[in-house]
C-alpha cells in the first residue's frame, strides 16, 4: 500500500484541526510559530477523537481514523469569524530576510532532519519497551480493529510485556494511525513530532535574541546527542517532551506578551503531555502550582486560580480517560500501580538526586554542552547582572527535576539511568529558551543588533 496520499491527507487534516483551534482561541501568533503548534495541537486532538472510536466500540480502521480527524477539524470552525481571520495569515507576505548564517543553520538542520525522517521510515522498531509494548499492541489493533485485543489476554504473553501499553496511549494510538495508512513500522510520527518541537524552539529563540545568537543556540539544541538519538525511535519521552516543554514556553510567552489566549493554548499542550506519559500528571501539577503567582501578577488571582483549576481538571480528565475509564470498563487486564509505589523515603530521595546529577546530568556524552552552557549563563548572569530572569522558565526547569526525583523515589519501576535520563528531555528545550531570555544574552543581542545596524553596507 502506498502510504504517501493517506499520510499527506491525514497530516493536512490534523494541521487544519490545530490551526482552526488556534484561530478559535483568538491567538495572535506568527505564522512561523503557528505551523508547528498546529501540528502538535491537531495530532493530540485527533488521537483523542480516534480513541473515542474505541470507547464507542467503533472499529479502528483507516476510515474511522480519517473521519475522526475530519471531526476535530470541523468543530473549531463553529467559531467561523475567528478562524477565517486566522486563516488570512497563511497568505500574508513573508517578512523573513535570509542571511548567510541562516543558510548555514538551515543546512545543519536540513541534514539532521533528513536523517531523522529517513531513519524513522526505514528502520524497524527496535526498543524492547516498544516491541513488547505499544508497537505490539498497535500491530494487533490494526489486525483486530480494537485496542482490546489478544496482546492483553494471550497466556503466552503474560509476564513478557513491557509496562508501556499501560501508560502510553498517545504513542500507541499514533503507531496505530501510521500503520493503518501504510507505513511498515509506523514510527514516522516520531520525526514529525521532533521537527515540530524543534521548529517551536527555533522560533521562540529568534523572538528573544538576535537571529545569529538564536541560530547558535538552536544548533546546540539540535545536536544534543541523547535527544537527537530519539528523533526516530519509538518511545514515549520525546512526544511527552514536545507537549510539556511547548506548554511551558507558551505560558512564559503568555506572561511576557500579556496574551491570555496563550495561557489556554498551554493548557491544551499540558493535557497532551498527560496523555503521553502517566507520571506527567504529577509534574504538571507541581508546575501549575508554581505558576500561580506569575499568572496572578500579570492578570489577577481570580484568573490565575481559574486557569490552574481548569488546566488541572483538563489534565485529570485526559488522564482518567485511559487510566480510570478504559482500564476499568474496557481492558480485561490492567496493572496495579499501588504495587509499584514504595513510599517516600528521604534517604532514597537523596540517592536519586545525587545519582541523577552525577550519572546523568553531568554526562556530556548525553547532553554535550547543554548543562555547561546553562550553568555558566546562570552563574554569570547572577553575578554580573544580579538576575536569574526569566524566573518562570527557571521555575519550570526546577519543578520538572523535582517531579522526576519524586517519581524516581516513589516508584520502584523508575530507574535513574532510564526513566530520569529520558525524562530530562522535557527540560532541554526550556534550558535553551531560558538562556536566550536571560539579561546577559539580551544585552549581547542588543549590542550585536546595534553593531549590525551601524556597520557600513
Amino acid at each position: 500500500m502506498n502510504a504517501t496520499v493517506p499520510f499527506l491527507l491525514m497530516l493536512g487534516i490534523q494541521f487544519v484541526a490545530g490551526f482552526a483551534t488556534l484561530g478559535a482561541l483568538r491567538i495572535d501568533m506568527q505564522r512561523s510559530m503557528a505551523v508547528p503548534v498546529s501540528l502538535l495541537v491537531g495530532t493530540f486532538l485527533h488521537s483523542l477523537a480516534f480513541f473515542g472510536c474505541e470507547l464507542l466500540h467503533i472499529p479502528l480502521s483507516t476510515q474511522s481514523m480519517l473521519l475522526s480527524a475530519v471531526l476535530v477539524a470541523v468543530i473549531p470552525h463553529i467559531w467561523w469569524k475567528n478562524v477565517t481571520t486566522f486563516y488570512g495569515r497563511l497568505l500574508s507576505k513573508p517578512t523573513w530576510t535570509l542571511t548567510l548564517y541562516d543558510v548555514v543553520t538551515l543546512g545543519v538542520i536540513g541534514y539532521v532532519t533528513f536523517i531523522a525522517v529517513w531513519a524513522s521510515w526505514y528502520w524497524p522498531v527496535t526498543p524492547f519497551d516498544a516491541m513488547a509494548g505499544i508497537d505490539l499492541v498497535a500491530k494487533q489493533t490494526v489486525e483486530e480493529g480494537t485496542i482490546v485485543n489478544r496482546v492483553f489476554t494471550d497466556p503466552s504473553l503474560v509476564g513478557h510485556l513491557s509496562n508501556q501499553p499501560f501508560y502510553a496511549p498517545f504513542s500507541m494510538l499514533l503507531q496505530v494511525m501510521y500503520r493503518l495508512i501504510g507505513f511498515a513500522y509506523g514510527q514516522v510520527w516520531v520525526s514529525i513530532i521532533a521537527i515540530s518541537l524543534g521548529w517551536i524552539v527555533w522560533t521562540a529563540l529568534r523572538q528573544l535574541v538576535h537571529p545569529f545568537i538564536a541560530d547558535l543556540l538552536f544548533v546546540l539544541y539540535v545536536l544534543t546527542p541523547e535527544m537527537l538519538g530519539y528523533t526516530y525511535i519509538v518511545q514515549t519521552d520525546l512526544i511527552n517532551a514536545a507537549y510539556y516543554a511547548s506548554a511551558a514556553i507558551f505560558l512564559f510567552q503568555a506572561i511576557e506578551k500579556k496574551q491570555q489566549p496563550y495561557v489556554w493554548l498551554s493548557m491544551i499542550l499540558l493535557c497532551g503531555a498527560c496523555w503521553s506519559r502517566s507520571e506527567s500528571i504529577l509534574l504538571v501539577g507541581i508546575g501549575l502550582i508554581g505558576s500561580i503567582a506569575f499568572i496572578a501578577k500579570n492578570w489577577s488571582w481570580r484568573f490565575a486560580l481559574t486557569y490552574i483549576a481548569t488546566a488541572g481538571l483538563g489534565c485529570l480528565v485526559v488522564f482518567g480517560l485511559w487510566h480510570v475509564l478504559f482500564f476499568n470498563a474496557y481492558l480485561p487486564v490492567h496493572p496495579s500501580p499501588a504495587e509499584q509505589i514504595i513510599g517516600f523515603d528521604t534517604q532514597r530521595f537523596v540517592h536519586v538526586v545525587l545519582s541523577s546529577c552525577t550519572a546523568v546530568v553531568l554526562d556530556t556524552a548525553l547532553w554535550a554542552a547543554t548543562f555547561i552552557v546553562f550553568g555558566v549563563v546562570v552563574v554569570v548572569n547572577l553575578f554580573v547582572k544580579r538576575s536569574v530572569s526569566p524566573v518562570l522558565l527557571l521555575m519550570w526547569i526546577g519543578t520538572t527535576f523535582l517531579g522526576l526525583w519524586i517519581v524516581g523515589t516513589v516508584f520502584s519501576a523508575a530507574i535513574v539511568e532510564q526513566t530520569i535520563r529520558r525524562g530530562i528531555f522535557k527540560v532541554i528545550p526550556l534550558i535553551f529558551v531560558y538562556v536566550a531570555g536571560t539579561e546577559l544574552l539580551q544585552r549581547a543581542s542588543h549590542r550585536l543588533t546595534q553593531w549590525e545596524a551601524g556597520r557600513p553596507s
